[in-house]
């Protein structure tokens, strides 16, 4: 199993490019305004309800686990964009 930090490293390149592809759509992917905290709820439901069923359809983890780059993509966006409160 791989460590903590090994698991940052890795992530922190994942979510990276995932993040840069994201930028990326066009306009037909977004309509380019300031998504809401609830905006991005829905974003991150959608997408765990598509992790659920890559992991039903596939064998092993890999389709799931592409999903879960873009979700973490889409958390990280929020915090981007809302702020990131640390724990008190």
């Amino acid at each position: 199993m791989p460590s903590r930090q090994e698991v940052y490293q890795a992530i922190d390149q994942a979510i990276d490019s995932e993040r840069e592809y994201q930028n990326r759509l066009s306009a037909n992917r977004t309509d380019g305004r300031k998504h809401t905290p609830g905006e991005f709820l829905t974003m991150l439901r959608v997408y765990v309800n598509k992790a659920d069923v890559a992991w039903t359809e596939n064998a092993g983890d890999e389709a799931t686990l592409e999903i879960m780059r873009k979700i973490a993509g889409i958390a990280v966006n929020c915090m981007e964009t809302w702020g990131a409160p640390k724990r008190k």
